[in-house]
């Protein structure tokens, strides 16, 4: 075949065939010539695409590692096991890792991390935020036999719908695999949290906590977190503006926590991107909102307040003190005070026994429906327990104990330990969601063997 043909070929190979047709007789340089002007004019990074994406997952090999995560005693979300996930350096000197806050758990866990070649060394939780699904590791640098290598982070703006992405991680255990596709959209739609990034480049488990990655400039710019299930080419990811916020804070020796906010907003249901206070939780706030005040931005910061996540994102960093700007009655207001940090996942408490974990209730506007002392509900029943064979489920809220109500978890523990030791059983009394028939919630009261009570997390891991 000549060279001319050939050229042709590769045209209509390369899904090209509309390029013109030339002549036989022209000659090879000619022809490479004119192909090369039409598929740099039609295509600016297509001939080098190829070669950008294999450099850029290149790198990435060498900064994302695998997570392993053990949980014996998981809260309500969470689940027993052992699991794998990514995650991506972020800070080579103090050995900082970025991954999400479902792969380390937000349960009491043992959390290690693989590099490249290398075989697992622990990592402790450095933070694990209790509203975005995100974590930083810590692990020692000198714990990987080469220096670590960081991931260059996009934390300026958000990419554009179309912006080439690559997904990195370990999907179904097939480690260090890359994926491609692009920035789909943004959206809340799926999560109460800021805006998530929105791709078709696939993720599935074992990528949740690695790097998605821009193959225009190679940098990160989101946390690879879900996919949308019986969907197709519907995958989430934490945007890195988020993450950076976070992770700033904590290079600077401060709290990123969130606030825990004293209200319950409206949803939002035709997306007009607005924020207003549905039910004021009195006693906790600070700010003095009021039931239909809509919150439009945060003193100091010039992104307006679009939804709760964007709102927590800009409050962190000045929980002590903020300012919000407010539209009450149709005029404006600035409402000054502080809110108070969200709990911190890693000190999350319970008390176990008999395959039964108890704590505080994790539904902050449950007393709008239901008695207010309901603090305590069963987050996990160990199957074959005790306390299985007595029908408790997760999810119900733990109302009396013998007949004297309890609401604090120290109180459950001197309870349970009395039991104990005289060998004696107790009666819980219960609430559980009902069948709405028969009524919102039904009460349920079961006996319980006290056995091998002990208390679990309680402290940073």
């Amino acid at each position: 075949m000549s060279a001319a043909r050939r050229c042709a070929w590769l045209c209509y190979a390369s899904g090209y065939p509309h390029l013109p047709v030339v002549p036989l007789m022209t000659s090879f340089p000619r022809v490479l010539a004119g192909v090369l002007t039409i598929l740099l004019a039609t295509n600016p990074v297509g001939l080098v695409h190829a070669a950008g994406d294999e450099e850029v997952f290149d790198v990435a090999k060498h900064y994302t590692v695998k997570v392993r995560t053990q949980v014996e005693l998981p809260f309500f979300g969470d689940r027993k096991g052992t699991s794998i996930g990514a995650g991506f350096v972020v800070d080579s000197q103090r050995g900082w890792i970025m991954s999400n806050a479902h792969v380390v758990s937000r349960s009491p866990s043992k959390v290690s991390v693989s590099f490249l070649g290398n075989g697992f060394v622990p990592a402790k939780k450095l933070f694990v935020d209790p509203y975005v699904d995100l974590a930083i590791l810590e692990v020692d640098p000198k714990a990987h036999r080469r220096k670590l290598n960081a991931a260059q982070l996009d934390c300026r703006a958000l990419p554009a719908i179309g912006h080439a992405v690559g997904a990195f991680g370990h999907p179904w255990d097939l480690s260090y695999t890359g994926t491609r596709g692009i920035i789909s959209g943004v959206t809340s739609k799926f999560s109460g949290a800021l805006e998530m990034l929105q791709t078709d480049a696939p993720i599935n488990p074992g990528n949740s906590g690695g790097p998605l990655i821009s193959l225009k400039t190679g940098m990160v710019v989101g946390v690879n977190t879900a996919s949308r299930k019986s969907s197709q080419n519907t995958n989430f990811a934490v945007p890195m503006v988020q993450a950076c916020r976070v992770l700033e804070l904590l290079r600077a020796g401060r709290d990123p926590s969130p606030p825990e906010l004293p209200v319950v907003f409206y949803k939002d249901v035709d997306e007009s991107k607005q924020l207003r206070v549905a039910q004021v939780h009195a006693e906790r706030d600070d700010m003095k909102l009021q039931v239909g005040d809509e919150i439009r931005g945060v003193e100091g910061e010039e992104e307006s307040v679009e939804s709760k996540g964007r709102l927590i994102h800009l409050l962190r960093g000045r929980l002590d003190q903020a300012s919000l700007h407010v539209v009450r009655d149709d005029a404006a207001v600035t409402l000054t005070g502080r809110f108070a940090a969200a709990e911190s996942v890693t000190r999350r408490r319970g008390a176990y026994a008999s395959g039964l974990l108890v704590a505080a209730t994790p539904w902050r506007d449950l007393g709008d429906l239901a008695d207010t002392r309901l603090a305590l509900m069963v987050h996990y029943v160990e199957r074959g327990s005790a306390a299985d064979a007595q029908k408790i489920e997760s999810g119900d809220l733990l109302v009396a104990v013998d007949g004297q109500p309890v609401t604090e978890l120290d109180d459950l523990q001197r309870r349970l330990k009395a039991a104990q030791a005289a060998k004696k059983e107790v009666k819980l009394r219960l609430l559980r969601l009902g069948d709405i028939e028969d009524g919102l919630f039904v009460y349920i009261e079961r006996p319980l063997p006290v056995a091998n009570l002990r208390l679990i997390g309680g402290q940073s891991e």
